[in-house]
């Protein structure tokens, strides 16, 4: 086996380590002289995609590729893997400041089985499903509508104020968009060829494991080895209460809000619109007037470390008690 590590330098957390985490890995494989590796710095933005495909064709055997950042690398690892037959990914959870958000779906506190070198060397994989949206892939979530602009907009925000946290400049650039006019829009969408939804719709989010952010777990009932994908879609939220019933929806709780907030299960999905359909797809920004979506059951071979258990939600440790993201607001400004 050959192990190949993606590492993107301008990674949040990443750029100011990236000496440290190059020793780390070249310090860990002096123990392991009989394993071959090789590291891998991104130059541009889906650098990692034409690389893998060309490294993994000169390789005849097993290649492990590590995913080293956040996850946007990630993303661009499945998406240059993905239809190779010789080829396992990792992710080394080395990012300072990372949201981790795939590795936290596999249980509380599972980011810290993900730091190791020499344990994710020697793990085992597991299969889990995959996203697909037209020709891209995905691992964890798509949005679109006001979600996929908050998305956007809160990490512009977090770049220039970063005495707040992350999460709390998710909440509020979705509290922007959800209070400004005209944030509603026509769609059409089909599920499993059967299921027709058409209408305003404010929001969606298509989630094949619960957390998003650093702390959030919208898509409470979402599971990587399920062989579904859940849809969490908005419809028209009052202004007057729209706090509340975000801060619900963020941890999972949107099941007090029926008559806003519909949840379905599917395999295929499509979506249209006759404006441009903004669209998120594990933190990838793009613009569409129409879309198809559609799981793909065990489609990705996961290196899990031990101690990483069966695959669960973060419903258990995301309490009706979960911090308000306006209170992290008040505290971070102080």
């Amino acid at each position: 086996m050959k192990h190949l590590f993606i590492i993107n330098p301008v990674a949040r957390g990443v750029a100011n380590y990236l000496p440290d985490i190059c020793a780390e890995i070249e310090s860990c494989f002096v123990h392991y002289p009989w394993l071959s590796y090789d590291i891998h710095v991104t130059r541009w933005q889906r650098d990692a995609v034409g690389f893998i495909r060309r490294y993994c064709q000169k390789e005849p055997g097993l290649v492990r590729i590590y995913a080293v950042g956040g996850n946007g690398i990630l993303y661009e690892v499945i998406n240059g893997a993905i239809g190779l037959p010789n080829v396992q990914i990792a992710y080394y959870a080395k990012n300072k400041e990372g949201d981790h958000v795939f590795v936290r779906s596999l249980g509380k506190n599972a980011t810290l089985l993900f730091e190791s070198v020499s344990d994710l060397i020697f793990a085992e994989t597991r299969q889990v499903d995959l996203i697909r949206c037209d020709n891209s892939y995905a691992l964890s979530f798509s949005m679109f509508g006001v979600e996929a602009m908050a998305n956007i907009l809160g990490e512009e925000l977090f770049a220039k104020y970063r005495i707040i946290p992350l999460d709390t400049c998710y909440f509020y650039a979705a509290m922007y968009n959800i209070l400004r006019s005209g944030t509603e829009q026509d769609y059409r969408i089909t599920l499993d060829d059967e299921v027709a939804l058409e209408g305003k719709f404010m929001s969606a989010l298509i989630a094949n494991q619960p957390c998003y952010g650093r702390a959030f777990c919208p898509g409470i009932d979402a599971s990587p080895d399920d062989g579904a994908l859940d849809l969490y879609l908005w419809g028209q939220i009052p202004r007057i209460g729209a706090m509340k019933i975000m801060n619900d929806y963020m941890y999972g709780r949107y099941h007090k809000w029926p008559e806003y907030i519909r949840h379905h299960r599917f395999q295929k999905m499509t979506i249209e619109s006759d404006d441009l359909i903004a669209i998120s797809l594990d933190g990838e920004f793009f613009y569409r007037t129409e879309a198809e979506y559609e799981i793909l059951p065990s489609a990705l071979d996961f290196v899990c470390p031990e101690g990483v258990g069966k695959l669960e939600q973060e419903s258990e440790s995301v309490s009706t008690a979960a911090p308000d993201p306006a209170a992290k607001a008040n505290v971070g400004a102080a």
